[in-house]
């Protein structure tokens, strides 16, 4: 008597898998058949071996095929492939990992009068619709804030871009992407500077530097003008005693000799009197 065998067959295949780099990416598949099948992974056609950051296992008595990415990074994005292969034949099914950067919008310090952009990159399937709020205030397209959405495969990117920002533009942005998957969503602050404090700001340290370059130079005026006085008592005749205008002269021991002169501005400096 032949033993019944049945081809594989997967009741539920694997599906897309979106997660952020560095993260855990996980496949399921669901896959009966008689005798229980073999389980093959492939990523970008190429057979899979398991490591510390790659496992997969099959569990005989839920039929669940899993493989677990533990860390899972850019080079891991791409087609992953699982075959189930027993006596009967086989039979595969695919999905596709993507890996996003996590392209949230950041705080923005703009200068009044200068333009502003927020810009999210997310992966998302099916199409999402992307909304953007002020201060949570559904944003309206005008003249001077438009909205930019691209899209290659499942990444898509949106950008707000406000022109000649203003102080009412301040405040708190954020971007919501929807579809029927579920949500996401990422926030960040905007602050405006006006003009006239930079402004002032500006004239405030001109203003600190220059008096402090005043007081600076008048100090050094007032260094190079200060004078003083050395009393010298002589010890006989400072002046050439061969010398017949001199000649015959006394001095006193108990003269003085007072000089008044600058201060020497320097070490080499000689002072004569």
């Amino acid at each position: 008597m032949e033993r019944f065998v049945q081809k594989p067959t997967f009741i539920q295949p694997i599906v897309n898998c979106i997660v952020h780099h560095g993260e855990v990416a996980r496949f399921h598949a669901c896959v009966c058949g008689i005798p229980a099948p073999d389980i093959s992974w492939f990523h970008n056609q190429q057979l899979i071996k398991p490591t510390k950051n790659v496992v997969f296992h099959f569990d005989e008595m839920t039929n669940i095929a899993t493989l677990i990415i533990v860390d899972a990074f850019l080079e891991h994005a791409g087609q992953y492939i699982c075959k189930a292969t027993n006596h009967a034949g086989d039979t595969v099914c695919s999905a596709t990992l993507y890996i996003t950067n996590e392209g949230k919008i950041k705080f923005q310090s703009v200068l009044e009068g200068d333009p502003a952009i927020f810009s999210c990159e997310l992966v998302a399937w099916p199409s999402p619709t992307v909304l953007w709020f002020h201060n949570n205030r559904p944003i309206q397209k005008e003249f001077r804030r438009r909205v930019h959405n691209e899209s290659n495969m499942h990444v898509y990117t949106s950008s707000l871009v406000i022109d000649s920002i203003k102080e009412k533009d301040s405040g708190s942005y954020r971007v919501m992407a929807i579809n029927t998957e579920g949500s996401a969503e990422s926030t960040a602050s905007l602050l405006v500077s006006l003009r006239e404090e930079q402004d002032a700001n500006f004239l405030s340290f001109l203003r600190r530097s220059e008096s402090t370059h005043e007081s600076t130079e008048s100090l050094v005026e007032q260094r190079r003008e200060m004078k003083f006085r050395v009393d010298l008592r002589c010890v006989g005749s400072p002046f050439d005693k061969k010398s017949k205008a001199f000649r015959g002269r006394t001095q006193s021991r108990n003269t003085l000799m007072r000089t008044t002169g600058k201060k020497p501005t320097s070490p080499n400096d000689i002072l004569t009197c």
